[in-house]
């Protein structure tokens, strides 16, 4: 059957349709529909253009996105399937051990069994291959699959032997525990092996509305191509390219057309694609005002519309939702009710209780070194900006001289170029008051260590936003100059660690501190708490972003 494209001229090209040749009538058959559905109509049709160019390229970078799916999550599978075996055979041998027990009741046949359970339902939750991912999102996915194979593990090995369910439950539960850090330890290993290899994750394009959002947008997505996601090029209008393209290009980032998408699509074999279009309103496209260039950016089997960059704020728990014919994102937001805040309490005092009985000779060895480095006390007071704007003491291991604020007083006045240093982050990578164990400290965040007393108190907690001081000399610029985020950042209880010390810490701007406390706080949830507590280790250990 031939397919016709009819005009109405009273609207824009973009309401084009495509009807049948026998009883064709004009769009304005759309007219009698309701509004909700005439508006859905026009965006079908606009979304159906036909280009036999597009059709063929589409065929073409659909098979490369399936072997890219394949590969891309090929080492993820192994390091889940053989990361859970081994975790679910020693630790079911430890507990054998403790319980007295001399048989092997968890064969490596059994264990097999729980992993392979796993593979399927990880699959259903999005874990293969997890690319561009969120990390919080991966480890609450990646906690919530392995619960679900062990569940059916020990269910299974209930049934078989029931005179022994104490011992399975004690397994399960061991495993579970160490699956926590161990799974998420693993994927992490084998990208950071993968990425090395040119097979490794998927080419993508950025299609911006500007050189400089799209530079920006290919340079992040290059310092994390471990998360599957490899940039290629930026696309640019027509327009737009002549201007910026050449320097684009001075900057390590090539810049294309976007009227020559699909020949640098198929010669890259670039299966996804990235829109930025920060100028987007709902009355206008997101993708192009010429629908043959929509239809070859259609051709991409993946798409993606950045939502920071249309004006619309997508959070990281939000998801797609469909009402009838329509579909759209279901914003979940943070859900700060009274049983998750008693949850986020419950978890802070249990986990900081057992954290001081366990480190308690650390700080006692720390406390003595303190002493014994320079004459003062052992520990440093300072009020700091709490939940509701209350002051409280923040306790920290002292790691400065005495008179540390006039040391530092003189010194920036003697050096102007560590003043401007001091200004734009409020830190000194070579602080001077800072005393020679005070360094290690700091590097390794033991200094940290006492603000467990302020969680035990309830006046911090675990994960939340840095605590400020109000002072001119640190953060007056967040309380002064950024009232409706300083009122944000008293809505919820200052944190031990948090989303800036796990990014950025000293690296970046000021500015980078207060965008992770709103985006913390917008994104909060018990798993991005969980996460970012795991996360602290490694930043701890690997001293990432120390100063």
């Amino acid at each position: 059957m031939d397919i016709n494209i009819q005009f109405d001229e009273s609207m824009s090209d973009s309401t084009a349709t495509y009807l049948p040749d026998s009883g064709s009538k004009s769009i304005r058959q759309y007219e009698r529909l309701e509004r909700l559905d005439r508006s859905h109509a026009h965006s079908l049709v606009r979304s159906c253009h036909v280009n036999p160019d597009a059709i063929n390229a589409s065929r073409l970078l659909a098979g490369h996105s399936l072997w890219q799916t394949l590969v891309t999550s090929l080492p993820l599978l192994v390091a889940d399937f053989f990361t859970l075996w081994f975790l679910l055979y020693g630790t079911t041998a430890i507990v054998e051990r403790i319980c007295g027990i001399s048989t092997w009741l968890v064969t490596s046949d059994s264990a097999l069994l729980a992993s392979m359970l796993l593979l399927p339902i990880a699959q259903l939750a999005g874990l293969y291959p997890a690319m561009g991912m969120i990390p919080a999102v991966e480890f609450r996915q990646l906690v919530r699959s392995v619960a679900i194979a062990l569940c059916i593990f020990a269910g299974i090995e209930i049934l078989q032997d029931q005179a022994q369910w104490p011992y399975f439950v004690a397994a399960t539960a061991m495993t579970f525990c160490l699956c926590m850090p161990l799974m998420p330890t693993s994927r992490f290993v084998a990208r950071a092996a993968a990425r090395r290899c040119r097979w490794w994750g998927a080419p993508v394009l950025v299609y911006a509305d500007s050189a400089s959002i799209g530079g920006a947008l290919f340079r992040r997505l290059s310092s994390s191509q471990e998360r599957g996601l490899r940039p290629v090029a930026v696309m640019l209008d027509a327009n737009k390219y002549w201007k910026a393209a050449s320097d684009l290009e001075q900057q390590g980032v090539p810049a294309i057309p976007v009227d020559g998408i699909l020949d640098y699509a198929l010669r890259n074999k670039a299966t996804w694609i990235l829109v930025a279009n920060p100028k987007a309103t709902a009355d206008e496209s997101t993708w192009s005002d010429n629908d043959t260039v929509n239809a070859m950016l259609h051709a991409i089997p993946n798409r993606v519309l950045l939502s920071s960059t249309n004006g619309f704020d997508f959070g990281m728990w939000d998801r797609t939702h469909t009402i009838g014919t329509s579909c759209g994102l279901l914003l979940a937001g943070s859900r700060y009710c009274s049983s998750t805040l008693t949850m986020k309490r419950f978890l802070d005092f249990s986990i900081t209780a057992l954290g001081c009985l366990l480190i308690s000779p650390l700080l006692i060895a720390i406390a003595i070194a303190i002493r014994l480095s320079s004459p003062g006390p052992v520990f440093y007071c300072q009020k700091r900006v709490g939940r509701g704007g209350h002051s409280f003491r923040a306790w920290k291991f002292r790691t400065m001289v005495v008179n540390a604020d006039r040391v530092l007083e003189h010194y920036l006045q003697t050096h102007p170029a560590l003043l401007r240093e001091w200004r734009e982050t409020h830190k000194l990578k070579r602080d001077p008051r800072v005393t020679w164990i005070g360094r290690f400290l700091r590097t390794t965040s033991l200094d940290e260590l006492p603000q467990l007393w302020n969680v035990l108190r309830g006046e911090m907690s675990l994960v939340g936003p840095r605590p400020l001081v109000d002072s001119p000399n640190y953060d007056a610029t967040y309380i002064r100059d950024y009232p409706r985020e300083f009122a944000v950042y008293k809505s919820v209880r200052p944190g031990l660690t948090g989303m800036w010390q796990v990014t950025c810490r000293n690296n970046g701007v000021y500015e980078m501190r207060i965008y992770w406390d709103m985006y913390y706080v917008r994104n909060w949830s018990l798993w991005l708490d969980l996460y970012i507590i795991l996360r602290t280790v490694r930043t701890v250990l690997f001293r990432e972003g120390s100063a």
